[in-house]
């Protein structure tokens, strides 16, 4: 039948048509899909114009973000190379502008040469040798006017722009003139250089003053132009760039915007014309629906009824709404709901109506009308059971698909009409209100297929009786016709494994070894053409594993053409039983008797006359005595307490009294039932063990006495087991953990008093309830099904739960739950105790506070950051991110520690802390490494330059911070920080390498005068590595006699008379060379070595003075420098005494240097050093006197003898007017006082006779002598000697 919805009144065929859709409703749609197109290209066309005007805005937001970045850039360039240039100090010659120019061009490639330039724009000196552009220069820095700026830089380019400048202004007085570097003039694309992408918008770098165009977006400029007028019109932004010539237009041509954009705009065009098409599709698809559902109609009238079988239409559509009013969901309730309510069974059939009937369906139930039909089919007679309504509404509630029945009804003769039929109900309630019915009858076929059954059911049950199978097997086709029982059921197989194995089956399930027997009686009765009967016994695999043997008997059933046997019958009885009987009769004495040797009980009978006729071998296990040993001495020889026997020989007694009489007797099978006796007997060791003995009567099948049977068992085990018990109850009461014990079902049937004592709960109150009750919430129940499962798996489980008590409090527990298996391996129950860990869990924490963060501060310690920095370092590498470390080392902390004490440096500490995290964002870390070092973590940024930019205003706003003082005790204190700052991946992408870099940097601002912060480079590693290597070698360059003296001599002021020698201090490395003493005292000094070594200095000094007036050398004194550590540590003066009295020289004849800050160190402390010191007669000299902060009152006071002037003072003589002041002033003081005079450093002769002039006692410097090692120095003076010169240089 079609699948269309029936009319509800198909005797009308005048309303089956529907109304097709109207013109005016078709136009009307047409309209509303055409104000809809324009609506959508209009809103096209004004998205095109908004993207136009927001292309234009990000051009001009990108043009003003482009000049910051260079701005920043050519500010950071300038601040760079103003750091790298000397401050005070300029090149004083061409060697050493070289020497400059090549250590800049190591941090700025694009360098191409260096100038220096007066205040007036003069060429002072050039790399270059020549200045090709130095008017130019004169004019342009007259124009600029830099004096008025306060920038200290400005950048610039020459006439064809093939040069580019950046100028710099000397730091110090503004009147010291400039430096020039000029750079190559694609310095401006290595500024822009990120931002050369076709995707961003057009710019270009323009000269101010003469328009060139020196930098554009598309490509690098390798030609100089002007401005194209076009770019004027194109011009979007125009600002200038700081501190420059130079400025930057922003472009943006809007017709090449739209040429972009348009094709865009075509495609949005074309996908609106196809969506608006999608209507118009719509409205012919549905006039086409509806003509063809207007012929569906017609023809399903037409075969509605036409057609031969009956058919009737039901309208179930207000049953499902009745039930569910009812609240009848199935079919228990609905067949509870009539027996309580019956009179409501017609309102319920009601519910199922008949709206159409055709003319089969009326003659074959013999009514005229749909309500008759209704009364038959629906309601019908209730005693009858004809109706179909129950069923219907049944179908209907259990959501069936097809519902088929047979009933049965009387005709109008009375006979039975037996009707068959067929509803198959819609998927979908909507449809309810149609539902077809077929009808067919089925009387005829009925009444044969019953005869047919009955005589089926006769042979039928005739066969199924026999217990054997019966089958009749086909010759041809080996396939099994008939059976009566299937053989593969009776093995335990199912119908898959069945049919998987094929029709064959019973061959698969055939025993090898009889498999070989059955093929060979087969070929025989097929060659005997099956005149023999075939009789054999064979063994088919059960499902179990175990063989079934049946016995086979098979003969000709039915004969074909030519006298051939076409089917065999065959009958196979399973006699697995009777073969398992009868050999279990033959082993059945041999296998108790095997069964009673090797059991662990011991077990012996008697005779019929009480006589004892066997005993176990186990007797030996239980007993340590042999059964031999048993039958000689009696088994009540081995009884540790007789007395235990009365039962026993009360029992004997009694039978041995009724043994000759059978009426006595016999009364004793039904009175005397299993006797149990527990016994003390004695082992062959002589240790006594518990023996449960059970003794037991024996009769024979006529009920004859045979004896007494006895089994004795050792409970030594039993008892200890008892004994356990006994000890665990008594844990289980008195445990301090709360234990639960639950039934398989996880019911709780015990608890202990500790358990009251942890949760609050009573053990009543728990009894026959979950443990869920005492978990936290439903997330903690989820667990507790967890927990389950693992119990499942795993048989016990172990772990930490929330836990709420009585009160409602929560507290965290340590739960043990264990599953108990009975004798059987079966569940018997859970075990779970717990215990309150909320002490244990508090220290936890507080452990791991103290593992993980520092006690002072509160802040994290190393080993956190580490593990937060590891974690960045992996976050950054998997999402392409820049990570910020930045090392935080405090400068001049350690002398406010020590003068103040530990607490006053602690709440520094704590300060510094507060203050850097306020400098730090709330995800940003800050830690402290250890005494004043800190360590910054910053969130991972997408880009370098976020990075760059957030570690630069982190830095700045920590030292701004620090511009504010610590409040210790009432007073101000300052301290500053040096900051070393390293990103990743540029600096390292593993933790220890980025660490040691920020490391690297931060030490890198404290050699650059700290308070600063510097960023990590490359050769920052090179000069660390250098340094640890410095003072790796340092540490055994004494051991190794490295280090070696060379004399500089000391003349009168004249410079005439050698007046002594000054010992300097030189290291002859092995693989450097000679290495000045500035590059490695310092070092020494860091180290505490330089105490070990001014001690060897002092040694060798003494020893070498000593040599000399020996050898007849005029040396008079020898002067060695003295250190702050050598000085202070209070035992310098009997270090000297003893290398004087070793050495042998006389204590005048050395001279001690000291600086002026060692003596103003600790003025008290001084002055008794230098009174020890000049006790033992030695000379004092005060170095590098000037450039400090000495007093002249206490001046007056040191017991010093020189006063040396520095060599600062002394470079500018004669012609600087402040040195020649200073020097005068330092020469006529030191005479007021007494005190002689020698100045070091002269060069010239011009400074000798300056000093000669002004009365200086002693002069020194590479003019009168170079230092020299000690033979070169002696064999120079011993030829003077010998030759009686007075000077070298003439005066």
């Amino acid at each position: 039948m079609p699948n269309v919805t029936p009319p509800t009144l198909p005797r009308k065929p005048g309303q089956l048509l529907g109304t097709p859709v109207r013109g005016t409703l078709k136009g009307a749609l047409a309209t509303l899909v055409l104000l809809l197109l324009a609506m959508l290209f209009w809103l096209l066309i004004e998205q095109f114009r908004n993207a136009i005007q927001q292309e234009r805005l990000s051009s001009i937001n990108y043009s003003a973000d482009l000049a910051d970045h260079i701005n920043l850039s050519m500010e950071l360039r300038a601040e760079t190379a103003l750091n790298l240039l000397p401050a005070y100090a300029p090149p004083k010659d061409s060697l050493q502008l070289q020497e400059l120019l090549e250590r800049l061009r190591q941090t700025l490639p694009p360098l191409q040469s260096l100038a220096l330039l007066s205040p007036a724009g003069e060429v002072l000196l050039d790399s270059t040798g020549i200045s090709p552009d130095a008017a130019y220069l004169a004019d342009w820095i007259k124009n600029i006017r830099l004096y008025s700026r306060t920038a200290g830089y400005f950048y610039g380019n020459n006439r064809d722009a093939s040069v580019a400048y950046l100028l710099l202004r000397q730091t110090g007085d503004t009147t010291n003139g400039y430096w020039l570097l000029r750079m190559t003039p694609d310095l401006l694309q290595n500024l822009t250089r990120q931002t050369l992408n076709s995707n961003r918008p057009q710019w270009q770098v323009e000269n101010t003053l003469t328009d060139q165009v020196l930098s554009t977006s598309t490509a690098p400029v390798t030609r100089v132009s002007s401005s194209d007028p076009r770019d004027m019109d194109d011009t979007v932004l125009l600002t200038p760039l700081r501190n420059s010539d130079w400025q930057l237009r922003g472009l943006f041509n809007d017709q090449m915007a739209a040429q972009q954009l348009l094709p865009g705009l075509i495609g949005k065009c074309l996908l609106g014309l196809l969506f608006s098409m999608l209507p118009v599709v719509a409205l012919l698809n549905m006039r086409r629906r509806q003509r063809q559902l207007h012929e569906g109609r017609r023809r399903y009238h037409d075969i509605f009824e036409g057609t031969g079988v009956a058919l009737c239409v039901l309208d179930l559509s207000s049953l499902p709404g009745f039930l569910e009013r009812e609240k009848i969901q199935d079919s228990h309730a609905l067949k509870q709901w009539l027996n309580n309510q019956p009179q409501h069974r017609r309102q319920l059939f009601e519910q199922l109506r008949i709206t159409e009937v055709n003319q089969v369906a009326m003659q074959l139930l013999e009514v005229e009308s749909e309500d008759g039909a209704w009364s038959k089919l629906i309601s019908g007679a209730p005693q009858t059971g004809s109706a179909i309504g129950y069923q219907l509404v049944e179908a209907v509630l259990n959501r069936l698909q097809q519902l088929e029945l047979e009933i049965k009804l009387a005709d109008a003769g009375g006979c039975d009409q037996h009707l068959w039929l067929v509803l198959r109900l819609p998927d979908t309630r909507l449809d309810y209100h149609a539902v077809i019915l077929s009808i067919t009858d089925i009387t005829n076929r009925k009444l044969i297929e019953l005869s047919l059954q009955e005589r089926e059911s006769f042979w039928s049950d005739v066969v199924r009786t026999v217990p054997d199978h019966l089958y009749v097997q086909d010759v041809t086709s080996q396939m099994m016709i008939f059976s009566n029982h299937h053989l593969g059921h009776t093995l335990g197989y199912n119908a898959a494994e069945l049919k998987q194995m094929g029709a064959y089956f019973w061959e698969l399930l055939l025993h090898p070894d009889d498999a070989g027997h059955y093929h060979e009686l087969r070929h025989q009765q097929r060659h005997g053409n099956y005149v023999r009967r075939l009789q054999c016994q064979l063994r088919f695999r059960h499902r179990s594993g175990v063989w079934r043997s049946f016995e086979i008997r098979e003969q000709a059933l039915a004969l074909g053409t030519g006298e051939q046997v076409t089917r065999i019958v065959g009958v196979a009885k399973d006699i697995t039983d009777q073969i398992e009987a009868s050999e279990s009769l033959r082993d059945s004495e041999q296998r108790y008797r095997m069964l009673a040797e090797s059991i662990s009980d011991v077990i012996f009978s008697t005779d019929s006359r009480l006589c004892l006729n066997y005993v176990s071998p186990s007797v030996q296990t239980v007993l340590g005595y042999d059964a031999q040993w048993v039958f000689n001495n009696g088994w009540q020889s081995t009884i540790a307490n007789p007395q235990q026997l009365a039962g026993i020989y009360s029992l004997l007694a009694r039978v041995s009294a009724a043994l000759d009489t059978p009426e006595q007797l016999a009364p004793l099978r039904t009175q005397v039932q299993t006797q149990v006796f527990l016994l003390d007997c004695l082992r062959a060791d002589g240790r006594k063990i518990p023996i449960e003995l059970r003794l037991v009567l024996v009769w024979d099948e006529s009920n004859t006495f045979e004896g007494i049977l006895g089994v004795g068992r050792d409970i030594s085990q039993q008892r200890n087991a008892e004994k356990d018990l006994r000890m665990a109850a008594t844990v289980f009461e008195h445990s301090t953990s709360a234990i639960l014990i639950t039934d398989p079902a996880g019911y709780i049937v015990q608890a202990n008093e500790a358990f009251s004592r942890v949760s609050g709960y009573a053990v009543a109150q728990v009894l026959d309830q979950l443990p869920s009750m005492l978990t936290v919430d439903e997330q903690q129940q989820a667990h507790l099904r967890y927990v389950i499962k693992q119990l499942n798996q795993h048989r016990s489980w172990e772990g930490e739960v929330w836990l709420k008590r009585r009160s409602g409090e929560h507290y965290p527990a340590w739960v043990g739950i264990t599953a108990v298996l009975d004798d059987e391996g079966d569940l018997a129950s859970y075990v779970c105790f717990f215990s309150d860990i909320s002490e244990r869990k508090a220290s936890e924490q507080r452990i791991h506070r103290l593992a993980y963060y520092d006690a002072l501060t509160h802040l994290p310690n190393r080993t956190l950051f580490q593990d937060r920095l590891h974690t960045a370092l992996q976050q950054g590498d998997r999402n392409k991110s820049w990570v910020v470390l930045m090392f935080l080392d405090l400068d001049r902390f350690k002398p406010i520690n020590d003068s103040l004490g530990h607490a006053a440096g602690d709440r520094m500490l704590k300060d510094m802390a507060t203050r850097l995290l306020a400098c730090v964002d709330d995800d940003d870390t800050v830690a402290r490494m250890g005494g004043d070092e800190f360590t910054l973590l910053l969130q991972p940024r997408a880009t370098r330059q976020m990075a760059l930019n957030r570690a630069i205003s982190v830095a700045e706003q920590i030292l701004a911070s620090l511009v504010q003082p610590f409040v210790l005790e009432s007073r101000e204190f300052f301290v500053t920080a040096s900051i070393g700052i390293a990103l990743s991946p540029q600096d390292g992408n593993e933790l220890s390498q980025l660490m040691k870099n920020a490391d690297t940097a931060m030490y890198h601002a404290k050699e650059r005068g700290k308070n600063n912060f510097q960023f990590y480079q490359a050769d920052m590693n090179a000069s660390a590595l250098e340094r640890l290597e410095l003072e790796s070698d340092l540490r055994h360059a004494l051991e190794q006699e490295e280090f070696v003296l060379y004399y500089q001599p000391q003349f009168s002021g004249d410079g005439k008379r050698l007046t002594g020698v000054e010992a300097l201090l030189r290291w002859n490395h092995p693989r450097r060379g000679l290495v000045p003493p500035g590059d490695f005292i310092p070092v020494l000094e860091e180290l505490g070595l330089v105490v070990d070594v001014g001690d060897w200095v002092l040694a060798a000094a003494c020893r070498q003075l000593k040599h000399w007036h020996q050898a007849k050398v005029r040396v008079p004194k020898v002067s060695v420098n003295i250190s702050a550590r050598q000085f202070s540590d209070g035992q310098l003066g009997n270090r000297i005494a003893n290398i004087l009295k070793e050495t042998g020289l006389p204590p005048a004849c050395l001279e001690l240097e000291l600086t002026e800050s060692i003596l103003m160190r600790e003025v008290s402390e001084a002055l008794q050093i230098l009174a020890s010191l000049k006790n033992l007669g030695l000379s004092i000299a005060v170095d590098d006197f000037g450039t400090g902060y000495s007093s002249l009152n206490y001046l007056k006071q040191f017991p010093i003898d020189v006063l040396k002037i520095d060599r600062t003072f002394v470079d500018g003589l004669p012609c600087g007017e402040q040195d020649a002041q200073i020097a005068r002033a330092i020469i006529a003081m030191a005479h007021s006082l007494n005190l002689a005079v020698i100045a070091e450093g002269v060069e010239t002769h011009e400074q000798l006779v300056f000093l000669r002039e002004h009365g200086c006692d002693e002069v020194q410097g590479y003019l009168l002598g170079r230092p020299l090692p000690a033979h070169q120095l002696e064999k120079q003076l011993l030829a003077k000697q010998r030759h009686t010169a007075s000077d070298e240089l003439p005066i």
